[in-house]
């Protein structure tokens, strides 16, 4: 593996490292911003393919394979990537990695698999991530991995992880690597602390999981109908949005990013429950300058975003759930007080 200093910089060091002017990646379009900023940077080729669709990314893997029939291309002419998170930021999805890899496979592609929120949360055992969780082989399955130190680690950097040639490319073509200070030695220590705690005592992943099997439990039980979980049960960053129902019956003033403003207002103030909304988010294929022909055109809507940690006690949960909830029937009584005309 490489270290780098910061871990943004890791993610999109390691895209532009490997992919140059003339190569192809293929992209998940809920990508999250560092991802984007190393295709951005890498100046190849993009097709992007919907979210964790995978009969969309053959449909994209099997155009490609047409046009290289149509010129005469060879496979190997040019370098070519598939790019995705393992579990996502933006949406709390999980890559349906088993299927993923058979298409990598079949259409002679390598993976650029980001770990950085799936490092330290998912798995069978230790929790080191989607590999690990979908039984998948580092440096055959996954030729590149990045990973951030600055989420489940608690500590400042990245690393990427591969074979030798891998690593040692980055030595001079790693942007983030050639040209940014090391990190201070204490933070790699700390780094290394925390991985073999994780190697060696599995407690604390084991009270992840138990939260977030719980969280996402009591959502089902309290939460009104009007909001609807988004997010892969197993996912700790957990999405919770309006439901389809709901959208339809609001009043043609109203937006879903002002509605959630508003509970997210009123769980801070009414029970001091701090929480996260994210904004209405148009996916990458549909907004980038690296599009190509083929790309995706739709968006995430917004959501309250809920990020779940060993730490959390059950009554944080509850207390937290029960503020949304709250939170929620007060905004759809203030809004039909409003549609009906009263005060």
């Amino acid at each position: 593996a490489i270290m780098y200093s910061d871990g943004a910089s890791t993610v999109s060091s390691t895209v532009a490292a490997f992919a140059k002017r003339g190569d192809l990646l293929v992209v998940d379009d809920g990508i999250y911003e560092p991802l984007v900023t190393g295709v951005t940077l890498s100046r190849a080729n993009v097709k992007w393919f919907k979210h964790n669709d995978m009969a969309d990314l053959r449909r994209v893997l099997e155009s490609v394979a047409r046009t290289d029939r149509a010129i005469g291309r060879k496979t190997n002419a040019q370098r070519r990537f598939i790019v995705v998170e393992g579990l996502y930021k933006n949406s709390g999805t999980i890559v349906p990695l088993e299927e993923l890899v058979a298409l990598k496979h079949e259409f002679h592609y390598r993976l650029i698999l980001d770990e950085s929120f799936s490092f330290g949360t998912l798995g069978q055992e230790h929790g080191t991530g989607v590999l690990e969780l979908y039984g998948q082989r580092h440096m055959y399955d996954a030729e590149i991995v990045t990973i951030s130190l600055e989420n489940a680690l608690g500590s400042i950097g990245g690393v990427t992880v591969g074979n030798e040639e891998i690593v040692d490319h980055q030595r001079l073509s790693g942007a983030g690597y050639c040209f940014s200070a090391s990190c201070p030695p204490f933070t790699a220590s700390a780094a290394i602390s925390a991985l073999s705690q994780m190697q060696q005592d599995t407690e604390l992943l084991d009270l992840l999981r138990r939260n977030v099997t719980y969280i996402y439990e009591q959502m089902r039980k309290v939460l009104p109908k009007s909001l609807v979980v988004t997010s892969d049960e197993r996912s700790p960053i957990a999405f919770v949005g309006l439901s389809e129902s709901f959208r339809n019956k609001m009043d043609g003033g109203e937006n879903e990013e002002t509605i959630l403003a508003s509970v997210e207002r009123h769980c801070l103030l009414e029970s001091d429950v701090a929480i996260v909304v994210t904004p209405y988010r148009t996916l990458q294929g549909a907004s980038s300058s690296s599009t190509r022909a083929g790309a995706t055109n739709h968006a995430l809507p917004p959501a309250i975003r809920l990020n779940i940690s060993a730490l959390h006690q059950q009554s944080d949960i509850d207390k937290a759930l029960e503020a949304i909830s709250k939170a929620m029937d007060h905004c759809r009584s203030s809004s039909s007080n409003i549609s009906s005309g009263t005060t």
